[in-house]
């Protein structure tokens, strides 16, 4: 063991210095979050991803509302003899429902990234062992890997959802829509592009969930934090979306024949539409509140290591030269000059 005041060896039986004759302090509790290295930085990943997670949890909310008011058109269109979908009274609903996770999700990839900068700093040394406990370089950057791939999920979706369609004078729903009524004929051009790129989003956010998964399990046993560092549900949301968008984009990109006439193949495509619409977004608001709560670990991340202080004794120079040790309740706390003849007038002096 070495005194963390100037570095020299010390006993595990000490109780100051024989160097410097600093008072050692042996703290056994963890820090506080607060009070570990690169604390600030984790505390603005963990508010930058609760408030991702939170808008993304109301955009998996808004789509619900959006598919609610989609029920009466979605009967109709199954029974009625004239197969039309209106989406002109929820338009707004669905244009705020496919931008404000834009926002969240963009949220979230900062986020991740800030907190695997943050891992790096986390780092004390055991002062028994003397090995420096810490997150290594090689888990701290799963994190970050998870922050870019989720960051590419925005640009690839913002494409194929915003900037394609615009091209075609349309909107993404306006066209799966029309997809599901006419077929292939009732689309744009652009539209088997779309689709490839949907897929491709959807493979990287799981694959950017996966790399969180991976930081969570990988993190050493001795970094704790208030509350168990358990693996979040995002990544079976991730599996199950693509799933679905698998199943939704095979048939504009030919794998699957798609007929309009009511056959085995439109009843499959609606079924892949109406899970993306309903079980999809309900499982993605528990997902998104559950990697919530993991945010708020991963900003009160601490070591489970000891803390050993040396707090010193400081030294004071009186006058003449003399001096005296502060903070030893032994020493004296003033210093007087030795008493003169005069002061000893009517004292006896012993001999």
């Amino acid at each position: 063991m070495k005194c963390p005041n100037c570095m020299g060896p010390i006993g595990p039986d000490d109780r100051t210095c024989p160097s410097c004759g600093a008072v050692l302090v042996l703290e056994k509790t963890p820090n506080r979050p607060e009070e570990e290295n690169g604390w600030a930085v984790r505390h603005l990943a963990s508010i930058m991803g609760r408030i991702g997670c939170a808008v993304m949890v109301a955009q998996n909310a808004l789509v619900l509302v959006a598919s609610a008011f989609l029920i009466p058109q979605a009967i109709a269109f199954l029974n009625g003899p004239s197969r039309t979908v209106d989406l002109t009274g929820i338009a707004t609903l669905l244009f705020v429902a496919n931008t404000i996770d834009l926002v969240g999700l963009g949220l979230i990839s900062v986020a991740l990234i800030v907190l695997g900068v943050g891992s790096i700093f986390l780092r004390r040394r055991d002062p028994f062992t003397e090995a420096e406990v810490m997150v290594p370089t090689s888990t701290a950057i799963f994190p970050m890997a998870a922050g870019l791939l989720v960051f590419l999920w925005v640009l690839l979706t913002a494409v194929w959802r915003i900037g394609d369609p615009a091209q075609a004078g349309s909107t993404a729903a306006e066209i799966l829509a029309n997809y599901a009524i006419r077929g292939p004929a009732g689309v744009p051009p652009v539209f088997g592009s779309m689709m490839t790129l949907w897929v491709v989003a959807a493979i990287v956010l799981v694959a950017g969930s996966g790399c969180l998964r991976m930081f969570v399990h990988r993190l050493p046993a001795k970094i704790v934090s208030g509350r168990p560092t358990r693996p979040s549900s995002w990544l079976y949301f991730a599996v199950v979306n693509l799933i679905v968008t698998i199943g939704i984009a095979a048939f504009p990109l030919g794998i699957v024949a798609y007929d309009t006439s009511g056959g085995p193949a439109q009843i499959a495509f609606l079924t892949f539409l109406a899970t993306k619409l309903t079980f999809v977004p309900l499982l993605g608001a528990f997902a998104y509140w559950s990697l919530l709560t993991r945010f708020d670990v991963f900003g009160k991340l601490s070591l489970l290591v000891p803390v050993l202080k040396a707090i010193p004794r400081r030294a004071s120079t009186a006058p003449g030269g003399a001096a005296t040790m502060r903070g030893d309740p032994g020493m004296p706390t003033a210093w007087a000059p030795p008493p003169s003849d005069d002061d000893m007038v009517g004292i006896d002096r012993v001999k």
